[in-house]
């Protein structure tokens, strides 16, 4: 990959944009739709950085159950969360159709240390990941599919209150954990109350205070 391609597609990269990586040591891979992503591309330990598409970043527990953890995008990286640890990815990555950008860690790393920047964008970049994981944890441990479709809802939503989804309703269904015939319910309700309205793949929050009085008070409402 000739030097000023590499650059032209790090731009995208709020992490690696600007970093000096050799480009002859850098691959891009294209992967089909539903197709399974490894941060060990040949046996090398890499970072991958989103080129194009989206991926799906799944947590598979024992039984098989899988849920939806993350979506991302063009600029977004996977596989930095283990950088400094000789394991591989605890989550299944899958793609949603797009093109990866291989940076082997090694080389990563080798730039940290000459590139202060870069390794403080790292630290920023799992601080943010960690605050995300978190938010995460909070929003799964809910017992109620109606507060985990409402506190999402409420985090999402944009500055006119649409939250724009990236995939089917199932797709969110499975990122909220719940079965999709719950989700269908859920928003049912919702709508019923004149709290959400739904339009094809956008939801647009009616009533704010009504969602955080059910999110947080439900037993005072009906």
């Amino acid at each position: 990959m000739e030097q000023a391609v590499l650059q032209e597609k790090l731009t995208s990269s709020p992490f690696l944009a600007g970093a000096s990586l050799p480009p002859e040591q850098v691959t891009a891979k294209r992967f089909r739709a539903g197709q399974i992503i490894s941060d060990r591309p040949g046996g090398v330990s890499s970072v991958g950085m989103i080129v194009s598409g989206r991926v799906e970043v799944y947590s598979v527990a024992l039984d098989g159950k899988d849920v939806q953890l993350n979506a991302l995008t063009a600029g977004e990286c996977f596989g930095v969360c283990n950088l400094l640890a000789d394991t591989e990815l605890e989550t299944v990555l899958r793609c949603g159709e797009g093109t990866v950008l291989y940076i082997p860690k090694a080389v990563l790393l080798a730039c940290m240390e000459r590139d202060a920047g870069l390794a403080m964008r790292y630290a920023a970049l799992c601080n943010r990941k960690l605050q995300f994981l978190l938010r995460r944890i909070e929003l799964l441990t809910m017992q109620s599919c109606r507060g985990r479709l409402i506190a999402h809802l409420l985090e999402r939503q944009d500055e006119k209150g649409v939250v724009r989804l990236a995939g089917s309703r199932e797709d969110l269904a499975r990122r909220l954990g719940m079965s999709r015939a719950a989700l269908f319910r859920e928003l049912s309700v919702l709508q019923s109350m004149g709290a959400v309205s739904v339009d094809g793949n956008s939801i647009t929050v009616e009533d704010r205070p009504l969602l955080e009085e059910l999110l947080y008070h439900p037993s005072n409402t009906k």
